[in-house]
């Protein structure tokens, strides 16, 4: 009982750590509230298309949002509203990549917004024809977490089929495994700090190297039907 105290005692510690501090920048500038869901309603498809024509997505993301670099990230299919942070996050430096700041450094919100509102509408990627994996501790993670260690499961907040969540969640499927791995080793490093009250962090932190390569397999492989 004592161990386990000492566990969660020292689980608090890292998330106190992640919490805001009077004077620190807040991980993001955006807040899901109505003028913010207003925003996205009325985003407009064909400017975010003309949009996405003139800001030359297409040379990492592919045509429809697909890339054809592991490395990058496949934005076809986003939720409009996780897409819309992001991009608010790199124009404010929440999120810190050169080449994406430069590419919406000019945009005003609801040009971002009809861009993340085009892509929305655009068909996901398929998932791999792999088989997931089916390891009973890579289905715990998924379906139920390690209250051990405060993890909760990836489903609560991704979707039982990793399709995503509401607002800024986004789906894990549709991905590939080379930016999954890259993503959750930035979270753990603490080199990617956009995610509100440092869920994700807290979440890559507990899990294992070994752990995150076992999840970026099972969401790029063809999940079974339930």
């Amino acid at each position: 009982m004592e161990h386990m105290m000492m566990r969660i005692l020292a689980v608090f510690t890292g998330m106190t750590l992640l919490l805001p501090v009077a004077g620190a920048e807040p991980s993001s500038q955006v807040a899901f509230d109505v003028p913010t869901v207003q925003l996205l309603r009325a985003a407009d498809l064909a400017r975010g298309e003309a949009l996405a024509r003139e800001k030359k997505c297409a040379k990492c993301h592919g045509e429809a949002g697909v890339s054809d670099d592991a490395e990058d990230t496949n934005i076809a299919g986003l939720r409009a509203s996780y897409f819309y942070k992001q991009l608010k996050d790199y124009q404010g430096g929440q999120r810190d990549n050169r080449s994406m700041k430069k590419q919406v450094r000019d945009l005003d919100d609801q040009q971002m917004a009809d861009l993340a509102a085009w892509y929305a509408t655009r068909e996901p990627a398929p998932n791999g024809t792999g088989t997931a994996n089916a390891d009973p501790a890579v289905l715990e993670l998924v379906y139920r977490g390690d209250p051990t260690r405060l993890l909760k499961s990836c489903s609560s907040c991704h979707g039982r089929r990793g399709e995503g969540g509401q607002f800024d969640s986004p789906p894990l499927t549709g991905q590939y495994p080379e930016y999954f791995i890259t993503t959750m080793t930035e979270f753990k490093e603490g080199d990617r700090a956009n995610d509100i009250y440092g869920r994700m962090r807290t979440t890559a932190e507990a899990l294992t190297v070994e752990e995150i390569e076992a999840l970026a397999a099972y969401y790029s492989a063809a999940l079974p039907e339930e």
